[in-house]
């Protein structure tokens, strides 16, 4: 057996899924910290609608350039678990010094924002690719969905706090100013938390698994790897046409909420606590159907969810004035009925499929995919917006072409459970 991992037995393992959650818990609580309101903290400076689009993209364009050469450097390192564990703190510290934005001239302190938050979006790529490989190697595929399912039910959690408390003290703010201290505030929390996370993830097991040195050369080796295996190739493909659909209307969320709906801090957080509410109570029913019917039908019902959703928030700007935003609370929350099946499903299809001998690199290249689609399409949708006209009907047209792209993925996925129906699904319990 090629893996190496300290202290592995069986009884670790729920100690180290238990160690993991606690660790994706602090995650989410720096996610959302710097990131939940960072489009709001932008405008609040004054940032214009391209700045805002460029709030979701230009970060993945950070990543996009760090994440191959962070992968081969950090797969030199003997203890898969330190590449994690550098990269979490990386990120911190970019965090924390993007809470220093207000103190620069209205001209550049958007785009020293905008350029922090892109740097530690960074470390954040690198962080996910170590992660996703640490995680397949410390867990087995049989206890992957109860541990990744605890994980998940965690993050949830502190999205619904954190989101809820942060919303709850910037819309009881008397001003625009105090609003960005308190944006600054979440920022340098968001370092200090991500240092206690640091410690936490110490006290996970290492892992030493055993797996080829990797430099330039083996680049090319992995990549033909990726290419001949089917199995991994078709789920890369599908996976980005369903990701470029969600990430199109990213910023066109937000814009609605904002020019459309009126909606402030308070407001979008009483949109979004709720339907995380709903998604932390629905993942472990989810984990337990996933158990029943598999990863690959369920990720297809996760995907139908996200794909009517950019319609509704849509549809919400049309009602009477007074109406719209309780009406896409609802419609959040329709959402949130099924993105636990999105959430729990889509990491382990991956892993099922991912060629093991590279693996950290054919992890690396997903995530390339992706970041290379979270670059291009919030800024493909917010200049289809402005294309036509950056009126209510340009944000409809614009939302149905991100649900036109989200219903082709998730037939997509359909096809790919239908063909492979009857193979062996890891989720899946006899």
């Amino acid at each position: 057996m090629q893996a190496a991992i300290s202290g592995a037995s069986a009884g670790d393992n729920n100690g180290a899924a238990a160690t993991i959650a606690l660790e994706g818990l602090l995650a989410a609580i720096v996610a959302n910290l710097a990131t939940a309101y960072t489009a709001m903290f932008a405008s609040r400076m004054g940032a214009s609608s391209t700045q805002i689009g460029l709030v979701s993209s230009l970060p993945q364009l950070f990543a996009l350039a760090a994440l191959l050469p962070g992968a081969l450097l950090f797969s030199r390192l003997r203890d898969h678990r330190r590449p994690v564990e550098i990269a979490l703190i990386m990120a911190g510290l970019f965090y924390g010094i993007a809470g220093f934005a207000p103190y620069f001239n209205n001209n550049l302190r958007v785009w020293f924002l905008i350029g922090m938050v892109a740097l530690a979006n960074a470390p954040i790529a690198l962080y996910n690719a170590t992660w996703q490989n640490y995680f397949s190697n410390v867990i087995p595929p049989a206890g992957r969905n109860a541990a990744y399912t605890l994980r998940t039910s965690m993050t949830f959690v502190a999205g619904v706090i954190i989101v809820q408390l942060a919303g709850i003290i910037l819309g009881s703010a008397t001003s625009d100013l105090v609003r960005i201290r308190i944006y600054q505030i979440c920022y340098w929390l968001a370092f200090l938390i991500s240092v206690l996370q640091y410690l936490v993830l110490r006290r996970a097991p290492q892992d030493h698994t055993a797996q080829p040195a990797t430099g330039w050369r083996d680049l090319l080796s992995a990549l033909k790897e990726s290419v001949r295996s089917r199995p991994f190739r078709t789920f890369c493909l599908i996976s980005l046409v369903m990701h470029s659909g969600w990430y199109l209307a990213w910023p066109l969320f937000f814009l609605t909420q904002v020019n459309f709906l009126g909606a402030n801090e308070a407001w979008l957080s009483y949109i979004a606590v709720p339907g995380n509410i709903l998604i932390w109570l629905t993942v472990r029913p989810w984990s337990r159907f996933i158990e029943k019917h598999g990863i690959r039908f369920t990720l297809v019902i996760g995907c139908f969810g996200l794909a009517i959703n950019p319609l509704l928030t849509a549809a919400s700007a049309y009602l009477p004035a007074g109406w719209g935003l309780p009406a896409l609370l609802i419609f959040n929350l329709l959402n949130g009925l099924t993105f636990s099946a999105f959430q729990l499903t889509v990491l382990q299809c991956l892993l099922e499929v991912v060629p093991p001998r590279y693996k950290a690199l054919n992890l690396s290249f997903y995530t390339t995919l992706l970041l290379l689609a979270n670059t291009l399409m919030p800024m493909i949708g917010v200049q289809i917006f402005n294309a036509l006209g950056a009126d209510l009907r340009a944000m409809t047209l614009a939302m149905a072409v991100s649900t036109v792209v989200r219903l082709a993925g998730t037939i997509l996925f359909y096809w790919r459970w239908r063909t492979l129906r009857h193979e062996p699904d890891c989720g899946k319990r006899d």
